[in-house]
């Protein structure tokens, strides 16, 4: 076909066609510059030099209260900077979310000290939060100081609740990646607190951190969190907990680790890293209905503690789960754990299954060294050095399983071997298993002069047995449960320093009685060593307590070091 001036032209249907091709590739670079994230906004907020009325878009046009950052609606990738050195009084309300690469950040801005927000000072009363984040995602809040010490709640708020940074998760589904770092969170306190009994210590919420995810009725979809790291934070004087993560479950059938969905039913990917947790009420951390969740590097002191004795309920461990699986603890320092009841360096309360705590050091707590509750299955305890546990008169112990759970049913599948034990003179932990059986081998249990472990022994098994093989026994050490190990080995293990509140004293030398003494017994399954955030979780140890590696070919070493070297 040709025009009037004798050129060839299309006809108009094929003309079409070829338009219909084209137009991807002519709106392609339209609608790619549409889908690009916007320019993010950094908003700034000073209490000491900023207007409400300003744009809050530089420190030089910042708003002035936490009510007119909470009032804000931010895109994915903005920043909320707090000032330096001010003070802020009231609540931070977080009401929007980042998106994956672009999280939405809280920090600060400025030279001087960490911001702090004080949410016990509003105006019109205290809240329960400092900062409150409901429903929301993709959040980092670092380099700012929080503290929340509530006498007269405003209206709306309990009077038992108190938190430095309160998550919830009440809709439907999975709420990810939140990044608390550099935090310093202090004195936050509830404005009522009773603990004369045990139902009014487990109805105070008090910590320094929480998540809490509500549960899912019926058929709607089940809430959980993911992707959780809390790290290089400073939390000390709460009323109860430093961080506290919880999932209650569905509120029908079970909520142990065993019942629940293992996709949807726990908050998943959770990281407690190099954290300083000082003068707590109760423990430094807790995670209830917890899966692929790490403990790490962090420093437990004077959990359980009473110095503000109407405000703290004085009884906690370092760190403990309840209904988890899937759970390591390791390379934790717990010292000075106080409390008339479990108060450990680290505990497995009751309902979980594939909990591993490794290379820890637990110094002087109340309560003791293992405590291990029923309907468990699958806990393992290696490589960790215990120096003066379990100086409770009443129900102090070196080790404790105990069938404690709803229905009292006792765990299964519970495997303590090559840890280090020593108590000082004038120490009398007893030792109670009531259990499904245990294994434990390749110990070192050290009693100095006028000391004994094992002074009360109690072992209720239930057709069951304990397997004792390989162990050491030094000084005084319960007869009853000497007898039980054929292979053991009796002689002075040689510490370096015994007595001395660091792992290093708890070396032993090269001559010692039980260098490659041990028994060879197979190891524990760790079924999620070397997976996501146990990438470097091995599922058989190859180090010993300080790093030295261990030697393959030979009678292992027994304790939870291994000589030192020349």
């Amino acid at each position: 076909m040709a025009d009037r001036c004798g050129r060839r032209v299309l006809p108009t249907r094929w003309l079409g066609l070829l338009l219909c091709l084209l137009m991807p590739l002519i709106v392609a670079p339209a609608r790619a510059a549409a889908d690009d994230p916007p320019v993010a906004v950094q908003y700034h907020v000073s209490s000491s030099t900023g207007d409400d009325s300003a744009a809050g878009t530089s420190a030089a046009r910042a708003w002035r209260t936490l009510a007119r950052a909470s009032a804000h609606s931010y895109a994915p990738g903005d920043a909320l900077l707090l000032k330096a050195g001010d003070r802020f009084a009231g609540q931070l309300v977080l009401q929007s979310s980042g998106r994956r690469g672009r999280p939405l950040r809280i920090a600060s801005y400025g030279a001087g000290p960490k911001p702090v927000i004080d949410g016990a000072a509003g105006p019109d009363g205290g809240y329960s939060e400092a900062i409150l984040i409901r429903n929301q995602q993709f959040i980092e809040i670092s380099d700012l100081a929080l503290t929340n010490t509530v006498d007269r709640p405003s209206a709306g708020q309990r009077r038992d609740w108190s938190f430095g940074i309160h998550v919830i998760n009440d809709g439907e589904g999975m709420l990810e990646q939140f990044r608390f770092q550099r935090l310093t969170i202090t004195n936050v306190f509830a404005a009522e607190l009773d603990d004369t009994s045990e139902d009014a210590f487990n109805r105070v919420a008090v910590s320094g951190i929480r998540f809490a995810v509500e549960a899912a009725r019926g058929d709607a979809p089940p809430a959980f969190f993911r992707d959780i790291v809390i790290a290089e934070n400073h939390i000390s004087r709460t009323g109860r907990f430093g961080v506290q993560i919880g999932h209650r479950g569905r509120f029908t059938g079970a909520n142990d680790a065993h019942a629940r969905d293992p996709e949807t039913g726990f908050n998943r990917d959770i990281v407690i890293r190099d954290n300083h947790f000082v003068e707590l009420g109760g423990s430094a951390v807790q995670l209830a209905g917890a899966r692929f969740a790490l403990i790490e590097n962090n420093d437990f002191e004077r959990t359980g503690s009473s110095v503000v004795p109407a405000r703290m309920v004085g009884r906690g461990s370092g760190a403990w789960v309840i209904n988890s699986r899937d759970v390591v603890a390791q390379h934790n320092r717990s010292r000075h754990v106080r409390g008339y009841k479990d108060s450990y360096g680290l505990h497995v309360d009751f309902g979980n299954r594939d909990v591993l705590y490794q290379y820890n050091l637990s110094v002087d707590s109340e309560g003791g060294f293992v405590e291990i509750l029923g309907n468990n299955r699958n806990i393992i305890w290696r490589y960790n050095i215990s120096v003066n546990d379990g100086l409770r008169e009443k129900d102090g112990n070196t080790i404790w399983l105990s069938p404690w759970s709803p229905e009292m049913e006792p765990s299964e599948g519970i495997h303590i071997y090559n840890n280090t034990i020593f108590v000082r003179a004038g120490m009398y932990p007893d030792l109670d298993f009531r259990a499904r059986g245990a294994r434990i081998w390749n110990n070192i249990f050290a009693a100095a002069p006028h000391a004994m472990i094992g002074e009360k022994y109690r072992a209720v098994l239930g057709g069951a047995r304990l397997q004792l093989a390989g162990n050491l026994f030094f000084g005084r050490i319960s007869p009853k449960l000497r007898e039980l190990d054929p292979s053991s080995v009796t002689g002075d293990p040689l510490f370096a320093c015994p007595g001395s509140q660091d792992a290093a004293g708890y070396v032993i030398a090269e001559n010692s009685p039980a260098a490659v003494r041990g028994a060879s017994e197979p190891h524990p399954v760790f079924p999620a060593a070397g997976q996501g955030i146990f990438a470097h979780i091995s599922e058989r140890p190859v180090v010993d307590f300080f790093g030295q590696p261990i030697p393959e070919g030979s009678p292992p070493t027994i304790g939870a070091a291994l000589p030192a070297p020349r």
